[in-house]
């Protein structure tokens, strides 16, 4: 009877040993990877969405979520970065599908909600990340697309290397992504039979599409007032 205990002891302690060293390595797969090289010295600008380190919210493609992780969106690979407990920085084993980013300008608090998974469009890829504006019955997103440009001043034998940064919107259904241009042209194209009285509404508040709060307050109207 004793030796049939420490067995089944045995067996036990074997199969939790198991199961942990199969947790240990899903885990490990799932965490990180080290990142491919990259140089940012003697650069003018940043590549980041935000240059220090913010705690944001992820998902994966494997339907894991990770909370309270510190965060960088290096927009000039246009990749999402992490930093672990060690401090060293590593990127995501496991593809991330969407991440919320928590951040501070001019001492106020903002977050920004980002996804990729759209179909491919002028040069992008299915990777390829896009900030969420407005989440409604037409939603709205924007890419910041960064670049580095080189550059040599009349007389000068030093090059300078900067960021160059270019802003784009669109709107999207059903992950098929429409560039939008802050026009009645774009206005007429995505609303359809909607798009005079947003017209009328735009005029009546005075709103500026070339600015950003005032394209979200358009698709707020629409989503809201219009397409109830």
């Amino acid at each position: 009877m004793k030796r049939f205990i420490k067995a089944l002891i045995f067996i036990t302690f074997l199969s939790i040993s198991i199961v942990d060293a199969q947790e240990f390595f899903r885990l490990k797969e799932s965490i990180g990877m080290p990142l491919r090289s990259r140089s940012y010295v003697d650069l003018k600008g940043s590549p980041y969405f935000v240059n220090t380190w913010s705690k944001g919210i992820i998902k994966q493609s494997n339907g894991q979520s990770i909370k309270d992780i510190d965060l960088k969106y290096d927009q000039l690979q246009d990749e999402l970065i992490f930093k672990d407990a060690k401090g060293q920085e590593l990127g995501f084993a496991v593809p991330v599908t969407e991440f919320k980013i928590d951040y501070v300008v001019n001492g106020l608090a903002k977050s920004s909600l980002f996804r990729n998974g759209f179909e491919p469009f002028r040069g992008s890829t299915e990777l390829s990340y896009y900030e969420v504006l407005y989440n409604g019955q037409l939603k709205l997103a924007k890419k910041n697309a960064k670049r580095v440009e080189e550059y040599r001043e009349y007389n000068s034998a030093t090059t300078t290397k900067s960021i160059i940064e270019r802003t784009k919107y669109y709107y999207y259904t059903a992950n098929k992504l429409f560039e939008f241009n802050a026009d009645n042209k774009s206005i007429m194209a995505a609303f359809g039979e909607s798009a005079t009285p947003l017209l009328e509404y735009i005029k009546e508040n005075k709103l500026n599409l070339k600015k950003e709060e005032d394209l979200i307050k358009v698709f707020s109207f629409y989503s809201t007032q219009l397409h109830q």
